[in-house]
């Protein structure tokens, strides 16, 4: 009996080996076959390189256009968010004019985040409104940098959306690209250009 006890105990052993290698060598088909397929995929960096010889570089441009508008703002409101992160929430009030003939009010929020190098990233939302209750919408995203003078100076993108029909209408299909200057007490003068 102890001969044949010996015998099964071997076999057993012998057994978990042979699971074990087939499972090792199992799941290394599956990740190596996984990995050629998915690479089979991408492709290869030398065709990466080549240009498409029905794409015309010449007539990728873009540059800025006709002044959308000009206002001036200042803060009515500030809060830091979240504790112990650098970001700060501003909403802001004023007028100014529309394409150089309608007033209007300008409303609006931003997050400003602050990195340790001086720069800054700013993402919010506002809205215009003339004085027959038009409105158009807007998103902005922006990067700043603080001046030795105090001032904070934003460059980016405007994305405006407006109902169709009145004197918003065209905004809906303009990107804006916008440049402003913010003082310490808040005050603000913001430029916005079509993007053509």
């Amino acid at each position: 009996m102890p001969f044949i006890d010996q015998e099964l105990k071997s076999n057993k052993f012998f057994i978990s080996k042979l699971t074990l290698f087939t499972v090792i060598l199992l799941g290394a088909t599956i990740i190596f076959g996984t990995m050629s397929y998915q690479s089979s995929f991408a492709p290869h960096p030398d065709d990466m390189m080549m240009a498409d010889p029905t794409l015309h570089p010449e007539n990728v441009t873009a540059s800025v256009g006709d002044l959308i508008l000009v206002s001036f703002t200042s803060s009515v409101g500030m809060r830091v968010p979240e504790p112990n992160k650098p970001i700060m929430e501003v909403s802001w009030v004023g007028g100014g004019n529309y394409r150089g003939t309608t007033n209007v009010s300008d409303f609006g929020t931003v997050w400003v985040e602050f990195d340790a190098d001086g720069l800054s990233r700013s993402h919010g939302q506002g809205m215009i409104m003339d004085s027959k209750g038009e409105v158009a919408t807007y998103t902005v995203q922006a990067l700043g940098t603080m001046g030795t003078d105090g001032y904070l100076r934003n460059h980016g993108m405007v994305f405006f959306n407006a109902s169709s029909g009145g004197v918003f209408a065209p905004l809906s299909k303009t990107v804006g690209i916008f440049a402003d200057e913010v003082n310490q007490k808040g005050n603000a003068v913001t430029k916005i250009w079509e993007l053509k």
